[in-house]
């Protein structure tokens, strides 16, 4: 009988000095898996935000999460590229940023929870969305540039490849 407490049961891997390729990928899947779901729900927090009117207050509250950073000589790079990026962000486009952010995290708060679930469909929807958002990333980082687009694309064909291998391994299971 195994202690309930034991974290191999919740990995569905057994516990030794090594761990299997196989539970190594396993880990991997979920650990990307709730990052993903962790992200949506800041998109959707974000979402959230917006339309309750934080664009107008955004400078001002970067400025003052940043403050020491930016208080130091020279100012942190990033601390100083956040204020002025937020700085540039038009009131104007607060609609457009709402959708966004709230299409977007649901739809991976939606897919990471139908994961966990088990949901056998899943994991085709999962690589779909994720593969219309790298295209999409990749167009913006086109017309707009920015390495951000660039690493979330990295991560976003990261985790599609981990959810090919994790339904593969798992249709083996299926019968």
């Amino acid at each position: 009988m195994r202690d309930t407490d034991d974290v191999s049961v919740l990995f569905d891997c057994p516990m030794s000095s090594h761990i299997s390729p196989k539970a190594a990928n396993h880990l991997l899947f979920l650990v990307t898996l709730i990052g993903k779901g962790v992200l949506g729900l800041i998109q959707l927090a974000s979402a959230i935000a917006i339309y309750l009117g934080a664009m107008d207050h955004l400078p001002r509250i970067i400025r003052w999460l940043f403050s020491t950073e930016l208080a130091e000589r020279p100012p942190s790079l990033i601390a100083a590229q956040l204020v002025k990026l937020t700085a540039q962000v038009p009131a104007s486009e607060a609609s457009f940023y709402t959708i966004y952010f709230a299409a977007h995290g649901a739809l991976h708060v939606g897919v990471v929870v139908a994961l966990l679930w088990g949901a056998r469909w899943a994991y085709d929807a999962a690589v779909v969305v994720l593969a219309v958002f790298v295209v999409y990333q990749l167009i913006e980082w086109q017309l707009t540039g920015g390495t951000l687009l660039l690493v979330l694309s990295a991560i976003d064909v990261a985790v599609i490849y981990l959810t090919v291998r994790e339904k593969r391994e798992r249709s083996r299971h299926w019968g």
